[in-house]
């Protein structure tokens, strides 16, 4: 049947490509050894997600209908595997299977899997609250917070609180700290509201016409876990100078820039909790880099992590 459905070398094409897939082609797979794991899997499922484009595409709708219906019984098989796992792992009464039970719905990538196939034991709020956490130390070290107001029908609603609320860096904070974190742990949140945004205006380029910025992700930055309370130190993070500094243990990320001036802030001092340039504009660290002088004069921050003595600065 499969042969009056496919050519021949239709047929020869997709076991070429379950061979490539497997690295059984006499050529394994290549890997990048500078990237991680995550990002060859987010390849792959770039990848599956090409091919059943391409699958949608075909003109005989037999092998078309055969085809999907073939991944889903994949999908259910593998799932049942899943779910037997799961199983196996929660009957386990040892302090080793719980730690490992708990590991494994942490784990960005399988709980994606999980809920796929609507295995994950955590139901939405939960996750939003624990995606929260991860980016709770950035908000506090700005002085602001973030309220759950709503959760319902697959919609969660928050409101920015605290030197947060109103702030014109507010809106990257939402994209590159909440957002991001929210749809690692919540890819089936089918939408995100957030109060107190503001969209910060867009920088002049030379030309007089406003840049177009594009957010990065996280990216790990060495060398700056060392620092002692009240030191700073300058980092290029994507042809970004940036300007980090510890106050009262905490870490801070900001442009090295004087929004008023365009001096370096490394040229400047830190004292306290205060950070000038070398012309004298002063802004508090700790209240989202607010100027003392002027209201309507902020240093631009950038969102940081420090977890388990890995320090992660997004820049956009």
């Amino acid at each position: 049947i499969l042969m009056n459905i496919f050519s021949q070398q239709d047929f020869d094409d997709v076991q070429e490509v379950i061979k490539i897939a497997n690295g059984k082609n006499g050529n394994p797979p290549k890997k990048d050894p500078g990237r991680d794991e995550l990002a060859e899997l987010n390849d792959q499922s770039k990848r599956i997600q090409s091919l059943v484009e391409e699958i949608d595409t075909l003109p005989d709708e037999d092998a078309k209908s055969l085809m999907q219906e073939c991944m889903q019984e994949v999908l259910s098989f593998y799932g049942h595997g899943l779910e037997r796992i799961l199983k196996i792992i929660s009957n386990g009464n040892s302090e080793a299977a719980k730690n490992i039970y708990n590991n494994l719905i942490e784990d960005n990538f399988i709980s994606s899997l999980l809920l796929i196939h609507d295995l994950h034991p955590l139901d939405l709020k939960t996750r939003v609250l624990q995606a929260l956490e991860k980016v709770k130390p950035y908000m506090d070290s700005h002085g602001g917070s973030i309220e759950i107001v709503s959760i319902e029908n697959g919609v969660a609603k928050l409101k920015l609180a605290g030197h947060c609320n109103g702030c014109p860096s507010s809106a990257s904070t939402l994209e590159l700290g909440i957002k991001e974190a929210i749809e690692e742990s919540c890819p089936d949140l089918l939408k995100l509201e957030v109060e107190g945004v503001v969209a910060p205006s867009k920088p002049p380029s030379e030309n007089g016409k406003a840049k177009q910025q594009s957010s990065q992700s996280w990216q790990i930055v060495d060398n700056i876990g060392h620092l002692n309370n009240g030191n700073l130190k300058v980092v290029e993070i994507s042809g970004t100078s940036v300007v980090v500094s510890r106050v009262d243990d905490v870490l801070y990320a900001y442009r090295n820039e004087c929004p008023a001036c365009g001096m370096l802030l490394n040229n400047g001092k830190l004292e306290g909790a205060t950070i000038s340039c070398s012309l004298g504009h002063r802004y508090e660290i700790k209240l989202a880099g607010k100027c003392t002088d002027d209201p309507d004069i902020h240093l631009e921050p950038f969102p940081l992590l420090e977890e388990n003595g890995i320090i992660k600065i997004a820049v956009i």
